[in-house]
């Protein structure tokens, strides 16, 4: 029911409204940093990332890039990444991995900080007519 819902909303309290509604500094903005709300108790940014069988870690919460496009993608993604993301999703059919990949690199981020998802497109996957695996023969 949708007043079970409501109810167990982690946003409920008007204290919690008030925080939101607060502008906030970049800088205060840094993963693992508390924030401070208006009745002084302290919220921290860091959502825990989750370990892949790889040992790889995978941000539980990433930054989309569906139907970005151009500078605005550009823009998205390196504000993100200054607002604390670390992990990015993108795909070859969305075609902006352009300017998410110079946004990354603008952002100064060590790659090894970053979490890239991207999707290939099925047309992309086996050999292409030159023997060659299709996303080198294009």
């Amino acid at each position: 029911e949708l007043s079970n819902i409501q109810s167990n909303c982690p946003l409920q309290s008007p204290l919690e409204i008030s925080a939101m509604k607060r502008e906030y500094e970049e800088d205060e903005l840094t993963p693992g940093k508390k924030l401070k709300l208006a009745d002084g108790a302290q919220v921290s940014l860091t959502v825990p990332n989750l370990q892949l069988n790889t040992g790889a870690q995978m941000p539980q919460v990433m930054f989309g890039t569906y139907k970005t496009k151009g500078e605005s993608c550009f823009s998205a993604v390196l504000s993100a990444l200054r607002s604390g993301y670390r992990g990015m999703d993108t795909a070859s059919v969305y075609a902006n991995e352009k300017e998410v990949g110079a946004a990354i690199r603008e952002s100064g981020i060590p790659r090894q900080q970053l979490f890239i998802q991207t999707k290939l497109w099925r047309s992309f996957v086996g050999n292409g007519k030159n023997g060659k695996p299709r996303c080198d023969a294009e």
